[in-house]
């Protein structure tokens, strides 16, 4: 017993200098799995314009605040069911988004013009 206390300290826990180890093994193994899985953790990406709701992806809505996979396919839904979003007021007709989300979202989408140009009304001058 007091051989394998001798052996720990001599090869563990003093370096060949005779100084105490400062970085033990254990801490490797201990921090190593922890250290990993913080550098596999991909960075947030965050949203640094408005986002056009009536064309951007499924994936794309769920950078907005509060907008998950699911409320981000319910607005997909509406989208493809003949809705252009021109209003907050649009974004109420979303089943889970009330008056707070919507005037939250408000600033950060970027709505359709309501005011549709029709190509036979162009006139070349």
């Amino acid at each position: 017993m007091i051989f394998g206390g001798r052996l720990i300290r001599q090869e563990m826990l003093i370096d060949p200098g005779g100084n105490w180890r400062d970085h033990l093994w254990l801490d490797a193994l201990v921090e190593g799995p922890a250290a990993a899985h913080a550098a596999e953790k991909p960075p947030k990406i965050v949203l640094t314009t408005p986002l056009p709701i009536n064309t951007c992806s499924v994936d794309s809505l769920t950078l907005l605040p509060r907008v998950g996979p699911v409320l981000a396919g319910r607005i997909d839904e509406i989208r493809q069911s003949g809705l252009v979003f021109c209003t907050a007021e649009d974004l109420r007709r979303v089943k889970g988004i009330g008056p707070a989300l919507s005037a939250r979202l408000d600033t950060l989408v970027l709505y359709a013009n309501p005011k549709v140009v029709k190509p036979d009304s162009l006139q070349m001058r």
